[in-house]
């Protein structure tokens, strides 16, 4: 094994260990969140809130990110975004109203920002001529992280450990993670072209627009599963956090599982293949949510949901990177774009449905995500086989 192909292990790796970290401080608000609102006095809307204060920040960040990591590096700036994000829930931990919360909400979303805007393209600038596997294996990372912080989480807030102590466990992990990457001076990686004159290219590509928003439905309706079946079986079966880690944790398995497979199925069928399955899959599915009466019918069904959407954030983002011919990291930042909204407004939206008709209804959302998005994908598979620029990049 040579040297630089020992660094790119290293890199993966370490980029493989912050997903799952970023998953995990993510997860941390949902599965606390009953706790949170009791302690801080929230509503479904405030508590719903908190996710989507940060989404306005992190918009503008991924935005940034492109120039930032052009002029500093990839492995540098999520280093960086690694530390911002310790801080942020170490932060948290002081907060004594939904206030405090919101506005340290916005430092913790600059972390997540720099992590979700570098930690895509770093994987595509070690692995070019990947299919996708190597994509749905790392994203494989998130609904792992998802799930043992669930179960830990859960099992400890109902053995009544405080959520702040939580808050600062997690944080001193992320911190760790940081570590993990090597110097950013021993490995070089392909630079982007952060320059205005390329954005306006892809923004001039009407392909880009019909997968952003696919990717923006996307998350909208990962998030609607991921965010808030922790509180709905706390409030509707008035349950344990256990129980609402479990039911997460459900998820969160079913998504592990469907990465992992998807990372075999995309070489053999083709990620359009894959997606659109996987789309109308999870389109069916979550029209059953709402005949579901029993614990156990739902922790079965949140793992279907979990597999049938799994593959659709990573393999939309793979996907655009072979169908549209421009700087991928570039590309996937500004996708990331449309997606980081799509799950926020999700959270948000639900919220304020929970308080005005109950939360089981305000699930809803995920259909009708779910539903655009496969019409999306739908007319995508009618366009030629890749979108080529006017001007050579």
């Amino acid at each position: 094994m040579t040297q630089e192909t020992a660094l790119r292990k290293r890199v993966y790796g370490a980029s493989a260990a912050s997903m799952f970290i970023f998953s995990a401080s993510s997860i941390a608000l949902p599965i606390s969140l009953v706790r949170i609102s009791a302690e801080l006095g929230l509503n479904l809307t405030q508590a719903g809130s908190l996710g989507f204060v940060a989404s306005l920040e992190q918009f503008v960040v991924l935005l940034g990110t492109s120039f930032v990591a052009a002029r500093f590096g990839k492995i540098r700036v999520l280093r960086t975004g690694l530390i911002i994000l310790a801080a942020g829930l170490l932060l948290f931990t002081l907060s004594r109203s939904w206030l405090a919360a919101a506005a340290i909400m916005l430092f913790i979303g600059l972390g997540n920002g720099l992590l979700e805007a570098l930690l895509t393209p770093i994987v595509e600038d070690l692995y070019p001529a990947d299919n996708g596997s190597k994509m749905n294996l790392l994203h494989a990372f998130w609904p792992v992280g998802t799930c043992v912080t669930v179960l830990v989480f859960g099992e400890l807030l109902s053995l009544d450990v405080s959520w702040r102590h939580l808050f600062l466990a997690l944080a001193a992990a992320v911190l760790l993670v940081n570590f993990l990457f090597p110097s950013s001076r021993k490995i070089q990686l392909p630079r982007s072209r952060a320059d205005f004159s390329h954005m306006k290219e892809i923004l001039a590509v009407p392909r880009f627009w019909l997968l952003g928003f696919a990717l923006c439905f996307a998350g909208g309706a990962e998030a609607a599963f991921a965010f808030w079946s922790a509180s709905y079986i706390q409030l509707n079966f008035a349950a344990l956090p256990r129980a609402g880690g479990i039911g997460t944790a459900c998820f969160a398995a079913g998504m592990a599982i469907g990465r992992l497979a998807s990372s075999r199925l995309a070489g053999r069928f083709g990620l359009q293949k894959l997606l659109l399955g996987s789309g109308i899959l999870g389109l069916a599915s979550s029209l059953m949510f709402f005949s579901i009466r029993s614990l156990p019918t739902l922790y079965a069904f949140l793992a279907l949901m979990g597999l049938a959407v799994a593959c659709l954030w990573p393999s939309i983002q793979s996907y655009s990177a072979r169908v549209i011919k421009v700087d991928p990291t570039i590309l996937m930042i500004f996708l990331s774009c449309f997606g980081i909204p799509g799950y926020s407004s999700a959270t948000l939206i639900m919220g304020m449905l929970g308080d005005a008709y109950g939360l089981q209804r305000s699930f809803i959302i995920a259909p009708l995500y779910l539903g655009m998005m496969v019409v999306l994908l739908l007319i995508d598979s009618r366009l030629p086989r890749t979108s080529r620029l006017k001007v050579a990049v």
